[in-house]
């Protein structure tokens, strides 16, 4: 019997590692989107690993791949941060979009101001949709995987995606 439970936390260690090795950028990228900079979000994803390895022994297989659990410690981490911090969250867009030639002044401006009239809107969006998105597109997961850290199904993941960006448009035209 102890024997089972030492293979089984030295097993599921290792997948942990693995993870790392495969997953360390996806759990930034989905920090970064949540809490809207690029360093601390590097700094949170190593704590979402370390709290990994820390409590990988109450982590329980229920069918769902380790991955979901692994992006409910980062959901927790970046909630806490922004929390501590007293602040919603925030989308680093910049850092997703291409990025403007830097001898065109105007072409600059342009794009900040899109950036700033898109960040507002986001902000505008619930904290669902903002997940929804923050998991699809800053950690480019598929909407079941999505669902699987969410605890939904695929499908409603994808009517919240469809909302998040209809509401998007709404506002962006407004």
């Amino acid at each position: 019997m102890f024997r089972n439970k030492t293979e089984d936390l030295s097993r599921k260690q290792s997948a942990v590692e693995r993870l790392f090795e495969t997953h360390f950028e996806r759990v930034a990228r989905y920090i970064v989107v949540r809490i809207g900079n690029m360093n601390d979000a590097e700094d949170l994803a190593s704590e979402v690993f370390v709290r990994a390895l820390r409590t990988v022994d109450t982590y329980k297989e229920t069918g769902a791949p380790m991955e979901a659990w692994l992006f409910k410690i980062a959901h927790n981490i970046a909630v806490d941060y922004l929390r501590q911090k007293g602040r919603r969250p925030a989308v680093p867009l910049e850092d997703t979009l291409p990025v403007a030639a830097k001898d065109n002044p105007g072409e600059e401006a342009e794009r900040k101001q899109e950036v700033e009239e898109l960040n507002r809107a986001v902000a505008q969006l619930s904290e669902s949709q903002r997940q929804v998105l923050a998991l699809r597109f800053g950690s480019e997961m598929t909407s079941e995987e999505a669902a699987q850290v969410l605890g939904k199904k695929p499908g409603a993941v994808r009517e919240m995606q469809s909302a998040a960006i209809k509401r998007l448009r709404e506002l962006l035209k407004g």
